[in-house]
């Protein structure tokens, strides 16, 4: 790349971050007209980068990832740490600039709202809708003409109510439309999954065709392959108990039962003893109750515990 254009991708990448600045509301608005107003190109490239994310709403011009420090638990503007590029970058190089900066700055900004560890919470959405943010969350959205949620970590049920137009769902692999009805979104590191527990969606993983998802199914995407499939009764109350406070173990191994409660505890439990993690337990736990569960693997299965600095060290009990 030549010296002009490594300085085109310069000034298109900063004009994406005071996009994203601006729409999560981080932005110095001073800052921001002085460096717009510095030089002529700066107004052309932002108006550029700002009309693709009108015309296209493309979560990936301002999805969150990382976030510097976890969000307060009310509703705030999130500092961003990271941005994806790939699509402002692509869409913005074939648009003349439309709108300009001011249009930007009457484009609605998201809202958010975060969970810490261990805490739930549920948000009523601006039509009505509602979304139960699990252990860990963060959620952003935006509704006017259009209806968008964006899940950048985390787990969240929601129950859509129906509207003029579907509600767009985003995240970090999967993105759907959302008819009226019940869903879970649940993202971990390697991938996430959709579960539909009434209603229908139709969803895509990164960039693949989309499909439609009945009730009663999941797209599961791990290890950068995706599945759709039908799923039981029981793995449906399973997945969606936490909604009231509960974990449920159905032969589950106690290494991902372990993986499980974590999630909700500041102090994590680990296995002293690689042998234990095959262990099949089966019941129906509190959330907020680990000493429950610490109880039943020391009486059910003679695995006890003792607490070291912020872990619960699990280990077999000699006789």
């Amino acid at each position: 790349m030549g010296d002009e254009g490594k300085a085109g991708a310069d000034l298109k990448a900063q004009a994406i971050d005071w996009l994203v600045a601006l729409d999560c509301g981080t932005a110095d608005e001073q800052a921001f007209a002085a460096w717009r107003d510095s030089d002529p190109r700066h107004a052309s490239v932002f108006a550029q980068v700002a009309a693709t994310w009108r015309r296209t709403a493309d979560p990936q011009l301002a999805m969150l990832i990382d976030p510097i420090a976890p969000p307060p638990p009310m509703a705030a503007p999130v500092a961003p740490h990271r941005v994806s590029r790939r699509a402002v970058t692509a869409g913005a190089a074939a648009l003349l600039g439309v709108g300009g900066a001011g249009a930007f700055l009457a484009w609605p900004r998201r809202s958010y709202a975060a969970t810490a560890v261990g805490e739930r919470r549920t948000l009523r959405l601006p039509d009505g809708s509602l979304a139960m943010l699990n252990t860990d969350t963060q959620l952003a959205w935006r509704f006017g003409r259009d209806r968008q949620l964006w899940v950048e970590r985390g787990e969240a049920a929601l129950l859509v109510r129906a509207g003029a137009t579907p509600v767009r769902l985003y995240s970090d692999p999967i993105e759907a439309g959302l008819s009226d009805g019940r869903f879970n979104l649940r993202l971990a590191p390697e991938g996430g999954q959709l579960l539909v527990v009434t209603g229908s969606a139709t969803a895509a993983y990164r960039g693949a065709p989309s499909e439609t998802i009945g009730a009663g199914s999941a797209l599961t995407v791990a290890d950068g392959k995706a599945q759709v499939s039908r799923w039981l009764p029981d793995a449906l109350a399973a997945a969606t108990a936490w909604e009231q406070g509960r974990i449920i173990f159905d032969g589950m191994r106690l290494d991902r039962a372990i993986a499980e409660f974590n999630r909700y505890l500041p102090e994590k439990m680990v296995l002293r003893q690689a042998d234990l993690a095959g262990t099949r337990l089966g019941g129906a736990f509190q959330i907020d109750d680990p000493d429950s569960f610490l109880l039943a693997l020391r009486e059910g299965f003679a695995i006890d515990h003792r607490r070291a600095g912020d872990r619960i060290e699990l280990f077999r009990r000699s006789n």
